[in-house]
């Protein structure tokens, strides 16, 4: 094995690992998601923020993240596959 393919194999091991730490990450999102009761937006750049509680509201937006972020799930694994 030479040089240059042993950092062709190195890069693709990075970005393989953090397409499991992010795929991880989101699994874990889905879990606090699934138990939530109030959903919140903010914003960082000047700590401004939407709290939102209600059953129907909450329970309709915890399904749609939840959908989205599955969506995003199966990207990456799909990307992961194709390394």
């Amino acid at each position: 094995m030479d040089l240059k393919t042993l950092e062709y194999m190195k890069e693709r091991v990075k970005k393989a690992e953090n397409l499991v730490f992010r795929i991880n990450e989101l699994n874990k999102a889905i879990k606090k998601i699934e138990v939530a009761e109030k959903t919140m937006f903010s914003t960082k750049q000047h700590g401004n923020y939407v709290e939102l509680d209600g059953f129907e509201l909450v329970k309709d937006l915890k399904a749609s993240s939840i959908v989205c972020i599955e969506k995003e799930i199966a990207r990456l694994e799909k990307e992961l596959a194709e390394l």
